[in-house]
């Protein structure tokens, strides 16, 4: 089930202007009008950028949103959805019915689907046959190259398949390209990478877990390939991303990269942002996988000139030191990178909201990796993913000393003893040392480890954080949230 195949030299517009709608506009124009891409009568599948219910720039502008839908209406579209799975464990009705998507898309003309059936488990109580019917009726297995993923069957049977990309900074990829973006269209639970799988030296030595998920995002954009392709960098989220953290920076280009290519838009969005094909990873794989990656002669660039607009973005901290979390000591040891991007995203909610929490909890230490160094203090120690707590078992954090009370003696007998010369030896005792809280997983989940940490450290002692989670426990927790839970476990 692959999508159509592009003959032609692929075309990329590079636009800018004062408004994103003036930028899509230019782009749109310059392509030769959206019934070059679509016919009257489609049903087109918009994929845009759906996270958290924390708006613009974590989810895609809705301003871009909007105009593309109203330009294809003009085109004659019989039907237009839009959707994305979101972040873990987040329902799809929650984000909705926070920013009002389901009402806001259809005065538009369009409608949110909700590819995680979230509207329907909010209707009333549905068992385990109803559960599974639902599955079977919204998703399709799709077979590619020895792996089974399931894919909401509205974006298999949509005639025309666009893709609209919010461009923000990636610990992992440097950016979010829009081969990230495409790799959304399958559940979080099915993006996840290595949970079945034993860790052995070489998995984390080799970067096994890096591998693994650039193959499923690879394999996943040849299940279905886009007419169109928007890379939204018109603002960009730079320094901390993709989400919005304190050391988070929001730029604007005034740029919006377009193109019937998705590999050609992300290469040219590489170039305006100053950033080394051969660095990223996904079109090094991309190659080897015998993918076809235009070469930039082969590229037919249309607007700005790439040279008079490129602009360099700050990227996301690559060592977890560089994060400098208030009163925290980090210790790395040997890690792969589902434990740097859980580690580097917990750092940063760390930072963002525990700044004041901090301030008098001091000597705090997290230690991360295969064999990481000992903490410099014995305080709070948090030992982060099963490496960690595995390989320090042994460490000397895990004990502590304690000297026995000199029992107090009379003033004779003192006397007497010292008289005496009478010398005891002092017994030294060791025992567990209780302030280390281990953050198991591999690797582990964020949402899990801030529940441990405010009780860990008590929620009086950390008001900032806790407050944070009873917010996001109001519309992510509940009773919604447990059948969708189910629901991804069938």
């Amino acid at each position: 089930m692959l999508a159509h195949s592009k003959s032609k030299k692929p075309e990329v517009t590079v636009n800018k202007g004062d408004t994103p709608k003036e930028s899509l506009t230019k782009g749109i124009d310059r392509l030769g009008n959206l019934s070059k891409f679509i016919n009257d009568g489609d049903q087109v599948f918009i994929k845009f950028n759906l996270k958290l219910p924390s708006g613009f720039p974590t989810n895609t502008n809705f301003d871009i949103l909007e105009t593309l839908i109203v330009s294809c209406k003009e085109v004659g579209v019989k039907k237009i959805y839009l959707g994305s799975f979101p972040f873990k464990g987040v329902p799809i009705k929650v984000i909705s019915d926070l920013l009002d998507l389901k009402g806001y898309f259809n005065t538009l003309g369009a409608e949110l689907a909700f590819l995680d059936n979230s509207d329907d488990f909010d209707k009333k109580e549905i068992n385990q046959d109803q559960l599974k019917r639902i599955k079977y009726n919204s998703l399709e297995k799709v077979n590619i190259n020895d792996k089974e993923f399931l894919i909401p069957k509205i974006v298999l049977n949509s005639d025309k398949f666009i893709i609209v990309n919010q461009i923000n900074v990636n610990p992992l990829f440097q950016f979010n390209s829009s081969l990230l973006n495409s790799y959304s269209i399958i559940a979080p639970k099915d993006q996840e990478i290595g949970k079945d799988k034993p860790v052995s030296k070489e998995y984390i030595t080799f970067d096994q877990y890096k591998k693994d998920l650039i193959s499923d995002i690879l394999d996943v954009f040849m299940i279905k390939q886009p007419h169109l392709v928007i890379n939204d960098l018109f603002y960009i989220l730079e320094g901390a991303g993709p989400y919005i953290y304190k050391d988070s920076n929001l730029k604007k280009t005034g740029l919006i990269v377009i193109g019937d290519d998705m590999i050609a838009v992300d290469l040219i969005t590489m170039q305006l942002l100053n950033l080394e094909i051969n660095d990223s990873e996904l079109i090094v794989e991309a190659r080897n996988k015998n993918i076809t990656i235009p070469q930039f002669s082969d590229i037919k660039v249309l607007g700005e000139k790439i040279e008079e607009v490129r602009t360099d973005v700050v990227l996301c901290a690559s060592n977890l030191e560089d994060v400098q979390v208030r009163n925290f000591s980090i210790k790395s040891g040997k890690f792969c990178s589902g434990c740097f991007n859980q580690a580097y995203n917990l750092l940063n909610l760390m930072k963002t909201y525990m700044g004041k929490d901090l301030k008098y909890n001091i000597h705090n230490s997290f230690l991360i990796g295969e064999n990481p160094t000992e903490p410099d203090n014995i305080g709070n120690i948090i030992v982060f993913g099963d490496c960690a707590v595995n390989s320090t078992k042994n460490y000397n954090f895990r004990t502590i000393i304690v000297e026995p009370k000199k029992k107090s003696k009379g003033k004779g007998k003192n006397k007497l003893l010292k008289e005496k010369h009478v010398e005891k030896k002092t017994s030294i005792k060791e025992k567990s040392n209780k302030d280390i809280l281990e953050l198991p997983g591999c690797p582990p989940d964020i949402l899990n480890c801030l529940e441990l940490i405010i009780k860990y450290y008590g929620k009086k002692n950390v008001p900032n954080l806790n407050l944070f989670m009873n917010v996001n426990q109001f519309w992510i927790m509940g009773d919604l949230n447990d059948k969708l839970k189910i629901w991804e476990k069938l």
